[in-house]
């Protein structure tokens, strides 16, 4: 026997007419004994057939293969109907009977086959009946109370049948209501959704609260619905899925992005999609019928596809992933950050140690004065060296802790511009690189912390010099844009390539981390630069290309009061490819170029 419920039940209310019946047709035999005497051997084997309904129970019994035990019993009643039309005369009408209850009993089975067998034997049997002639009336009288004794039985089976027959329904009605109702309550609780799937991944029922979990009406989900909301990238693999299930009816899983909703882009002119991750669990709904054919599985049973949202879990794992790179990447720079400083440190010590052990021993100090000063001026250029390398490595650390302060006061920043400009001069020229000034002179005054300014001027230009090669061109502007003023650096130099501009002004990133690179330097300038523009409320752009040249462009408010209230931070780093010309270039040699904003 089964152990579904509904299986119990579609057993039971098989048995239970033929028990029925079968006992009926057994308190018959000693009244049909007491009326007609001893059976004929016909009469025997009839009283054999119609006990095949009741082998039919032993099998099923015996095997609890429902199907089987209905062929056995549809065959019981068929040959039973066919030996009473061959076997004995007048009882014609009892014959159809029987062939009826058989025909009744394929209808409420999937045997067309049994079907068509039974109405060719119905119609073969009412061939033969239109024949027959009328008995005498006491042949009648007789024929009729032998049709009343075998008629009770089968009328009482056929009402068992229909009455089973409407309990099996009303039991599997209320199965699935049921079932509905604790999958219903089980999806809402646990937040899951369940899809019934074809074989083309189409949908044709949901359980489950779409609409108060995502805003998504089932309606339209039915049919390609769903299908339409998978990712692009992801319905093959959905396809392939469902494909798989009905193959191997076994249970598979696969992560799928499914549309939950639409959400105004950035720029309001049109709506994006917002997709959510579904970790999708698919398996062939298990059929009640144990037996079923391939065909009938695949257009009648669906699978069934479990969907649980995972968007909480996977971003988790994404900002964990982006956590342990960004911490990778931080140790990395900061042990390539540690081998540069040591570098910048070591030689200038060297200087200083080597000079001042020569001229602190008398036997290798200089007589000639000039030499001497010489020495000294080397040991202080090195000790100076040392100190902005030190200062350098201190802003960076109060702008990362937040300690930084600023000090705005009203200043005309051309000149200051002009100042920073004839300190680096010196270092152009030795270069023999061109330091062109492009600015007017009477811009309204800048508030803001003129050391500060000072500072992202100095690096700016110093960074210029240092990377534009003999015979370039380095370029400072100055223009009002609103209530901002835009200080633009250009250069003709080596550039920068787009890998390395994605990183530019993180602190301890280089673009070159080789200890005996041409360019000396800690490369925390434009970090300090980048952390400053932030403390003033600005931003700060950056535009290179491999030997196209660098032009970084800081706006700064005139005013920086107005920011002082915004919690500072160093400005955030955008990367976009465009178009561009370096410092000089020709327009037929114009190649693309990556602005970095920040």
């Amino acid at each position: 026997m089964s152990s579904r419920p509904l299986e119990a039940a579609r057993h039971r209310y098989f048995i239970l007419p033929r028990l029925v019946v079968s006992a009926c047709v057994l308190l018959g035999a000693p009244v049909w004994l007491f009326l007609y005497g001893a059976p004929t051997a016909y009469e025997a084997l009839l009283f054999l057939l119609a006990q095949i309904p009741l082998m039919s129970v032993a099998v099923l019994a015996r095997t609890g293969n429902l199907r089987v035990a209905q062929s056995i019993s549809i065959f019981g009643w068929l040959a039973l109907a066919l030996a009473v039309d061959g076997l004995t005369e007048g009882y014609e009408t009892i014959s159809i009977t029987l062939l009826a209850i058989a025909l009744v009993e394929a209808a409420l089975t999937p045997q067309i086959v049994m079907i068509f067998v039974i109405v060719a034997a119905t119609i073969d049997v009412l061939a033969l009946t239109a024949g027959v002639d009328i008995r005498p009336e006491i042949a009648a009288l007789q024929r009729s109370a032998s049709l009343a004794i075998l008629a009770a039985p089968m009328l009482l089976y056929i009402a068992f049948v229909a009455i089973c027959a409407i309990r099996a329904e009303n039991a599997r009605m209320q199965s699935d209501t049921a079932n509905a109702r604790d999958l219903r309550l089980l999806t809402e609780a646990i937040g899951d959704i369940v899809l019934h799937l074809d074989r083309t991944g189409a949908v044709s029922m949901i359980v489950g609260d779409t609409h108060k979990a995502y805003g998504m009406d089932q309606r339209d989900l039915i049919g390609r619905g769903f299908f339409q909301r998978v990712h692009i990238a992801d319905r093959p693999a959905f396809l392939k899925l469902v494909s798989d299930a009905f193959d191997h009816r076994t249970s598979l899983t696969t992560l799928l992005r499914v549309q939950v909703s639409l959400e105004p882009s950035a720029s309001g002119a049109y709506s994006e999609p917002v997709f959510n991750y579904f970790d999708a669990r698919m398996a062939l709904a298990e059929p009640f019928i144990d037996d079923l054919d391939e065909e009938t599985v695949a257009v009648a049973i669906p699978v069934v596809c479990i969907l649980r949202d995972v968007t909480a879990e996977r971003r988790a794992e994404e900002a964990a992933a982006a956590a342990r790179a960004e911490s990778e990447h931080a140790t990395a720079s900061k042990t390539r950050f540690l081998a540069n400083i040591s570098h910048e440190l070591r030689t200038p010590l060297n200087a200083i140690i080597g000079f001042s052990e020569m001229l602190a021993n008398p036997t290798l100090a200089p007589t000639d004065p000039a030499k001497q000063r010489e020495y000294a001026e080397i040991i202080s250029s090195s000790g100076n060296h040392l100190l902005e390398v030190v200062n350098t490595i201190l802003d960076m650390s109060k702008i990362e802790s937040g300690s930084m302060q600023i000090f705005p006061e009203p200043f005309p920043l051309p000149l200051l511009i002009d100042q920073c400009c004839d300190m680096v001069q010196i270092k152009a020229d030795q270069g023999a690189v061109n330091l062109m000034r492009d600015y007017r002179r009477d811009i309204d005054e800048l508030v803001a912390d003129k050391r500060a300014c000072k500072q992202i001027l100095l690096n700016l230009l110093s960074n210029a010099v240092k990377f534009t090669p003999a015979g370039g061109k380095v370029r400072v502007r100055l223009q009002p844009e609103g209530n901002l003023l835009a200080i633009t650096v250009s250069d003709t130099g080596i550039g920068i390539a787009a890998g390395d501009l994605a990183r530019l002004g993180n602190p301890f990133f280089q673009a070159s981390s080789a200890h005996d690179r041409a360019y000396e330097g800690t490369g925390l300038g434009l970090s300090v630069v980048r952390g400053l523009v932030g403390l003033h409320g600005g931003a700060m752009t950056v535009e290179s290309a491999p030997r196209k040249g660098t032009s970084v462009t800081v706006r700064i408010p005139i005013d920086c009061r107005e920011t002082e209230n915004v919690a500072a931070a160093s400005a955030k780093i955008e990367t976009i490819p465009r178009h561009g010309l370096a410092l000089g270039a020709d327009v037929g040699h114009e190649r693309e170029t990556v602005k970095k904003i920040a």
